[in-house]
């Protein structure tokens, strides 16, 4: 009797999705998101470097910090555009492929920038270096989601996402120990190198999604040696993904987003994607120059930068494991709401009067640990919002809607710096986390509890 169910489930074929959403979470899996993480770290690692090295620049080429509002915008305008672009050519033409040359690419770039002999010039290595930067969030997601089982899939997808933290963390470190002996140059070089070396590691050791495969028409020898690398009993089976048909194309339209009951919900988490971005590209591209306004010395800031990272480590860790525990709706705006009333209170205490840095470094920490754990939940919203085909250009999407809001931080905290110091700065970051929880208050499609 065995026999004759095996054979006739072999007859019907086998639907790869539902074979990875139930199936268990295997080492080569987990291998996966091992990857996926350090493709991440880099990520932060690259896309920290400018904030870490304004203070120095600011000093060695006679320049006000006003002067790099231009630049740190159109560092995130490329990530803008490179986070829809990506997700759209990972769709097109693989995961794997866009991982390992976005990776590379914004590693050289950043290499680069230790060359720069003004600011024009730092202006469009930025811009380019965004490109890199913004291309490999979604394909990441995407990957991370794809090799996931679904009901670890919020654990893994905020493990992934922490690691831009922990990548801003080493940079902050880095930075710390850097700067003084070696100048921003030696930054540059040291940050960048960390992402090619990482992009080789990806070039060897990361497959295709499976999910990808399938829906792209690969050989069924090839589909069956992935699916059996995870764990996956396929049989002599014929292998199908979700609408395969629809999803092979890899053409799908930004409009795909507003169709099948999720433009509502599309609508409202691009909203808080955007204030959420605001609020943490204010403290990126800025906390060293606001501590450097405060009388600190340029090596020192990077710890500000550091313990708002580690903040971030814990905060991404936690929300992914809060939110299989508890559905996603009132772990995050708890998280929103942490960080407005962290903020306010830096912000009060600051206009107090001067305040020891290690106070500061601690409220970092705080900040970072609810500002990561909102917008880590944000990225898992979006991986879980949309089919399969459209997963790539949807989490771009968001992604882009929250890059918008970084660039508007490159002006926005630079104002806020300038009419009233950190304690307007601080308001600034306070007012943009409150507007985010109104929007994750308002999305209609939530992950329920347990996953």
């Amino acid at each position: 009797m065995g026999d004759s169910t095996s054979t006739a489930a072999d007859a019907k074929g086998v639907n790869l999705n539902d074979l990875l959403d139930r199936g268990k979470w295997s080492g080569f899996q987990k291998s996966i998101l091992v990857l996926m993480s350090l493709a991440y770290l880099v990520d932060g690692v690259a896309n920290q470097s400018l904030g870490l090295a304004i203070p120095s620049l600011m000093q060695e080429w006679g320049l006000p910090r006003e002067a790099f509002a231009s630049i740190a915008a159109v560092g995130l305008l490329g990530l803008t555009i490179g986070a829809v672009i990506g997700g759209m050519l990972g769709d097109r033409f693989g995961r794997r492929t866009m991982m390992v040359v976005s990776t590379g690419f914004f590693g050289l770039l950043t290499i680069a920038q230790a060359w720069a002999t003004a600011p024009h010039e730092l202006l469009v290595l930025r811009f380019f270096d965004g490109l890199g930067i913004g291309a490999m969030i979604p394909n990441g997601a995407a990957m991370i989601s794809e090799f996931t089982p679904r009901r670890q899939r919020p654990v893994a997808l905020a493990v992934g996402m922490t690691f831009i933290a922990v990548g801003g963390m080493i940079a902050g470190l880095i930075g710390n120990a850097l700067l003084g002996p070696y100048g921003w140059e030696g930054l540059f070089v040291a940050l960048g190198g960390i992402a090619v070396a990482v992009s080789a590691l990806l070039l060897v050791f990361l497959p295709e999604s499976p999910i990808y495969l399938a829906n792209a028409g690969a050989s069924q020898d090839r589909l069956r040696a992935i699916a059996q690398r995870c764990g996956l009993p396929v049989g002599d089976a014929e292998i199908t993904a979700n609408d395969p048909r629809a999803a092979a194309t890899h053409r799908t339209p930004i409009s795909a987003l507003f169709t099948g009951g999720v433009a509502s919900s599309t609508i409202f988490l691009w909203l808080a994607f955007f204030f959420c971005l605001l609020a943490n590209y204010s403290m990126f591209s800025w906390v060293p120059a606001m501590l450097a306004g405060l009388g600190f010395p340029p090596p020192t800031t990077g710890l500000g930068m550091t313990w708002l990272s580690f903040g971030g480590v814990v905060g991404g860790m936690g929300s992914g494991w809060l939110i299989q525990k508890f559905g996603s709706k009132v772990v995050v705006l708890t998280m929103s709401a942490g960080g407005v009333i962290a903020a306010l209170a830096l912000g009060m205490l600051i206009q107090g009067g001067p305040q020891p840095l290690m106070t500061i470094l601690v409220f970092l920490f705080v900040i970072g640990t609810f500002s990561a754990g909102l917008l880590n939940g944000l990225y898992t919203f979006s991986a879980f919002l949309y089919p399969d085909s459209a997963r790539g250009t949807g989490v771009g999407a968001a992604a882009a809607a929250g890059r918008i809001g970084a660039i508007a931080s490159s002006y926005a905290g630079v104002i806020a710096l300038g009419l009233g110091g950190a304690s307007s700065y601080f308001l600034l970051i306070a007012g943009s986390l409150a507007v985010s929880l109104v929007g994750v208050a308002l999305i209609k499609r939530q992950i329920p509890k347990g996953g």
